[in-house]
């Protein structure tokens, strides 16, 4: 982007709805006047001789004293996105649970002398909170808010780069009133909305003049405010070099002084990521949203302990990577406004504007943001769409869940239990549809949410079921439950199996440990629509044979003629601590091959074999033609079966897995799940295998 870029800007943008010049007095008086007509005004206010900060006025602070003298410490974002903001109420009577919608406090505020690059950055949110599922509380917010933006004339320090991400500083068509400084001392308001030039209304007639045609002086203003701002950088090469550079010593050198503070996403005018927790006392409590942070260490951790960005280098690469090139992907907008505050608020020192102008020298020309299919996902093949959820909540409520009643539960292992729910209200219950692949969010309610996928079909209805081992908070609060409990569920999120494709082909199922719940749901629905697929060979293993769940059906699945069920324990270590012991890891399992899988002396009759769930792959050899392999389990172990099934000569695009990812609103809006542009409580849990390729390499 160039200063020739924003002049054009400027002259292509829509006619102001009015045009008038103010004396300082009159703007002085400006928000006095908002007040006594009702209005809320959150404004700069000088707090020390050097320091400005976002103040909401009230008739005993009615003064705007920091308009004018520079950029405000913190940014106004608390404004359309509150650090703890209430989206569910919650009460108990013994075993009787009661959920209510909030009042979304959403009054109308004015803005008043916002800066360019804190009033952009509701527009730049405003695609993310309203994609499929919108986000009330965010949309009404943003929705009453009316910015009178303080044009920039100067950049406040070095650490300013608006321009160069798509902000204008002069502020044209930003907000709804622009006010622009005059070397007289004077100020030209520029209405661009309705609710601007209602604004302007304020202002009483005789302090105001009307101005009609060009202004030479303004746009000279403009221009000296354009070229001002310091620190070029090209976003196109930024992008093309963020694909190039994803390991780097880059991202480890410019990291070594994060100490993971959240600092840069909280100063932050559109950093969106959020947590939602539960805070209950006696009988009474709030689900709440809360401002979360990427750089957090626990903000991607997995419950198996695996965490896709293990360290502080991998969560500035993912800070820089969403901003710079995955939502302008999805978006179309670069998700930073240039305000430079990460830069000086940050106590390690590090500086995103010059790791940008690294990047930005060793790219390479690349479309812009719009050219290279911005809002379509890498990921727009394979998998089927899912069911998109509703919600019984009068006010449109996304983040309210149905009440549930726990209706049958079943001990799988020790620590993993299986809870059959039916819906406490039958008509909800009557129009509920899911498909399955999909997932949903489970509440404890009081302790919170947790992610699991519906582990029953979506051809057995009047319930549904999931599967979870006992781990944390929740998982602890779940266990709890006996039947004829309550509890909460949101969902169905997310795609699903495209099970109507697969009709005539052969099928092989793989799982792993606890990752069978998923593939259970879609193999539930293969056996109930037996005559729509071929050949049906699963393949299942856990480390021991204790720890497989679902032994009845698995039982089942064994005798019937129509299906082929593989069963593997893992090796035990060798008794020297030298390694895996070839020996069967329990009698009657059979060893295989540990070096040489392929070769090992498979026995149609007798299917329990002790090996790892990639060798017995290799060992069982399940053709490949006209077959679809379906896969779920551990990280590790996808890896390493997408290696054997390549192996037996099985297409990418004929492999579906599903990725596990930290969830927190499953909507697409909290930002915990992303994997590159993807955002996988939507685009996925499903992918085929060919998908995966094109992802960035975390999962």
């Amino acid at each position: 982007m160039t200063v020739e870029t924003h002049e054009k800007t400027s002259r292509t943008a829509p006619a102001p709805l009015e045009r008038v010049l103010l004396s300082a007095g009159a703007v002085g008086k400006w928000p006095a006047a908002l007040l006594s007509a009702g209005h809320r005004v959150v404004a700069p206010v000088a707090t020390t001789s050097a320091a400005v900060e976002y103040r909401e006025l009230s008739t005993d602070l009615s003064n705007a004293s920091g308009l004018g003298r520079g950029l405000p410490v913190h940014s106004p974002k608390a404004v359309w996105f509150p650090r703890t903001e209430p989206i569910l109420r919650i009460s108990r009577d013994g075993k009787r649970w009661l959920l209510e919608d909030v009042d979304v406090p959403a009054p109308r505020v004015v803005v008043f002398g916002a800066r360019p690059c804190d009033a952009a950055a509701p527009q730049i949110l405003s695609p993310l909170f309203g994609w499929d599922y919108h986000d009330v509380f965010f949309e009404k917010r943003a929705g009453n808010i009316a910015f009178v933006v303080a044009a920039c004339t100067q950049p406040v320090d070095r650490a300013c780069f608006c321009q160069w991400v798509g902000v204008d500083p002069a502020g044209v068509g930003i907000g709804d009133v622009l006010l622009t400084p005059m070397e007289d001392g004077s100020f030209i308001a520029e209405a661009w909305t309705e609710a601007g030039r209602a604004l302007l209304q304020k202002v009483p007639a005789d302090q105001k003049k009307v101005i009609e045609g060009e202004l030479p002086q303004l746009e000279a203003v403009r221009r000296r405010a354009r070229e001002s701002i310091p620190n070029h950088f090209d976003a196109g090469m930024v992008r093309a070099a963020l694909e190039k550079r994803f390991n780097d010593p880059l991202w480890e050198r410019s990291a070594r002084s994060c100490i993971a503070c959240g600092t840069c996403a909280f100063v932050c005018p559109t950093c969106h990521c959020f947590d939602i927790q539960d805070e209950f006392s006696g009988r009474t409590g709030l689900r709440q949203k809360n401002w979360d942070a990427c750089a957090f260490p626990l903000f991607t951790l997995h419950t198996s302990g695996h965490n896709p960005r293990p360290d502080q280098a991998s969560r500035w690469r993912q800070r820089l990577s969403h901003k710079f090139r995955y939502y302008p992907e999805k978006f179309g907008r670069i998700l930073c406004t240039g305000c430079g505050r990460c830069i000086r608020l940050c106590p390690g020192g590090m500086d995103l504007l010059a790791d940008l102008q690294e990047l930005a020298r060793s790219g390479a020309a690349s479309p812009a943001v719009g050219q290279t299919g911005a809002g379509q996902c890498a990921c727009a093949a394979g998998p089927a769409p899912g069911i998109l959820a509703k919600t019984s909540s009068p006010s449109g409520n996304i983040y309210r869940p149905y009440l549930m009643r726990v209706a049958a539960l079943r001990d799988e292992t020790p620590d993993v239990r299986t809870l059959r729910l039916e819906f406490a209200d039958p008509a909800e219950g009557e129009a509920f549809e899911f498909r399955v692949g999909q997932f949903g969010l489970y509440s404890a309610l009081g302790e919170g949410e947790a992610t699991f996928c519906i582990a029953s079909s979506s051809t057995r209805r009047g319930y549904i079921e999931c599967t979870f081992r006992k781990a944390g908070r929740v998982t602890r609060a779940l266990r709890r439950l006996v039947e004829g409990d309550l509890m909460g569920f949101r969902g169905p999120y997310g795609n699903s199996f495209p099970v109507e494709s697969w009709k005539g082909k052969d099928l092989l199922f793989i799982a792993g440990g606890i990752a069978l719940p998923p593939m259970r749901s879609v193999i539930q629905y293969c056996l109930d629509k037996r005559e729509d697929y071929g050949d049906i060979v699963i393949v299942y293993g856990a480390r021991t044979w204790e720890d497989h769940v679902y032994k009845d059906e698995l039982a089942e699945w064994e005798k019937r003629p129509d299906v082929k069920l593989w069963l593997c324990i893992d090796w035990k270590p060798a008794p020297d601590g030298s390694g895996l012991s070839a020996e069967p890891a329990m009698e009657g399992w059979r060893p295989l091959n540990m070096k040489d899988p392929a070769a090992s002396a498979i026995d149609e009759s007798h299917r329990r074999y002790t090996g790892f769930v990639p060798q017995l792959v290799e060992a069982v050899k399940p053709p490949p033609a006209n077959r679809i392999a379906v896969l779920c389990g551990p990280p590790v172990m996808i890896r390493f079966t997408l290696q054997s099934l390549r192996k037996l000569g099985y297409d990418p695009g004929d492999v579906y897995t599903t990725l596990e990812n930290r969830m927190k609103c499953g909507l697409g809006k909290c930002g915990r799940c992303n994997v590159g542009p993807v955002y996988v409580c939507k685009e996925g849990p499903v992918f085929t295998a060919r998908q995966l390729e094109t992802l960035p390499p975390e999962m």
